[in-house]
């Protein structure tokens, strides 16, 4: 995977203040309120808004800052993986050059580069079936919207949160809806302790305005589901990202050393990771982001398994460290619904001395023999 090394550490004021609001027991109020200050101080020193001439020179970008942050302090990391990866998301998935919504998209994008805004995308497949149908209303100035979304990350330093509304027929509409209003109502931390850094609340919106810029009407399950597939993959590849840094400075800290295992299976993990670039520098088409989505279920998967594997080993020696690593494997796609669909195909991952091959037909280079 990445070479950890290369990143950057925090300064110490900010590791101060982050370690003094993972233990702070004040009312959620005044916990907020530090937060924001602390978060401000925060984006001083690692780039929220990265852009590369391509999907993986941004992706490098993106990753550098997770890991400035992630060695040091893994839920903040991942809070701030939830806003990467729809930002990373939307700069690159593919739209029709003349279309009005790649229009909007850009000029979406310039005002949140402009403004330095905040993403948050709401909903999770750790709740999936639970949470009430979203209900939308069109109006002439865009819809409003009621409903709930039980984790939202960086919920109260958000500007925007990104989420889909079903409409008529298998249509839905993806929404980009501003949070300093009323009508957004941020709830409590769904984590205590150190994980209530990545700042995950539920969140309400009752008869919410989005504006008709900010709404893209999706034409059916076909697009929403290659939409969300692409999401994901970002999502998987800076999650990755994250909890390398984080293994790799606790088995420092401790002075763990390497299996032979470990060493193979990081190395498959890395080809992996090349492999995926390669996919979404060329995600053009459904089917390219069907494998792209495949080959970074599969690194998810690894480095899941590879931060079981050191939670076990420090559950005496580091309990806090062990238990945040373990969040890893229910985070979306989770582990068991990555197994269900490896299980179900026809055709799965098969390595030989030839090359590596892909549910979905992709080939990743040859290994070196």
């Amino acid at each position: 995977m990445a070479d950890v090394r290369e990143a950057r550490s925090l300064s110490p004021s900010t590791r101060k203040l982050m370690a003094l609001l993972a233990g702070a027991q004040a009312p959620a109020r005044d916990w907020r309120k530090a937060w924001r200050l602390a978060f401000a101080q925060l984006r001083q020193e690692v780039d929220l808004h990265p852009i590369g001439a391509t999907p993986a020179a941004t992706f490098a970008a993106a990753a550098a800052s997770v890991r400035t942050v992630s060695a040091e302090n893994l839920p903040l990391a991942m809070g701030l993986v939830m806003h990467l990866y729809p930002l990373c998301a939307l700069r690159f998935i593919p739209l029709p050059w003349w279309s009005a919504a790649n229009y909007r998209r850009h000029r979406l994008l310039r005002d949140i580069d402009r403004e330095g805004w905040i993403l948050a995308n709401a909903g999770s497949d750790r709740v999936a079936g639970a949470q009430p149908p979203i209900s939308l209303t069109r109006t002439l100035h865009g819809a409003l919207v009621t409903g709930a979304f039980d984790y939202v990350s960086l919920a109260n330093v958000a500007d925007l949160v990104l989420f889909n509304a079903p409409i008529d027929g298998q249509a839905s509409l993806f929404c980009i809806a501003g949070m300093h209003m009323d009508t957004a109502i941020i709830g409590e931390p769904r984590f205590s302790g150190a994980t209530r850094l990545s700042d995950t609340c539920s969140l309400r919106l009752e008869k919410h305005l989005v504006r008709n810029e900010h709404c893209v009407v999706v034409p059916d399950d076909t697009t929403l589901g290659c939409m969300t597939q692409y999401q994901r993959s970002w999502f998987h590849m800076l999650a990755a990202e994250a909890h390398v840094a984080r293994l790799d400075f606790l088995r420092k800290r401790w002075q763990l050393p390497h299996t032979p295992e470990e060493v193979a299976g990081w190395n498959e993990a890395k080809l992996l990771r090349d492999y995926a670039l390669r996919l979404l520098d060329g995600a053009r088409t459904a089917g390219t982001i069907e494998s792209l989505a495949s080959v970074t279920a599969a690194i998810k998967l690894r480095i899941s398994w590879r931060c079981q594997a050191m939670a076990e080993t420090l559950r005496e020696l580091d309990a806090t460290a062990a238990s945040e690593l373990l969040l890893l494997k229910r985070q979306p796609t989770a582990d068991d619904r990555i197994l269900r669909s490896i299980s179900s195909v026809d055709q799965p991952l098969v390595v030989d001395h030839r090359h590596i091959a892909l549910p979905g037909g992709g080939h990743a280079a040859k290994a070196a023999t």
